[in-house]
């Protein structure tokens, strides 16, 4: 059998991999962290429909990642 990964290891690699980036505000290196907005919007119909999308952010300012 294959070993089993753990949750910890799951999440010890993404930290590895996250880039690190200059945030244009504060001027200091940051990670760049992964982030699911939902949006919940209602139709013309009454009912209510949910939005996903995924966005980057800075780690230390939390604002958009705008890539120059």
């Amino acid at each position: 059998m294959a070993k089993q990964q753990t949750f910890a290891d799951k999440a010890g690699k993404l930290g590895k991999k996250a880039a690190t980036v200059i945030d244009p505000d504060t001027g200091k290196e940051t990670k760049l962290l992964n982030v699911k907005f939902i949006e919940s919007v209602k139709t013309e119909k009454g009912t209510w429909k949910f939005l996903e999308r995924m966005q980057k952010v800075y780690e230390t300012s939390l604002k958009p990642y705008k890539p120059q």
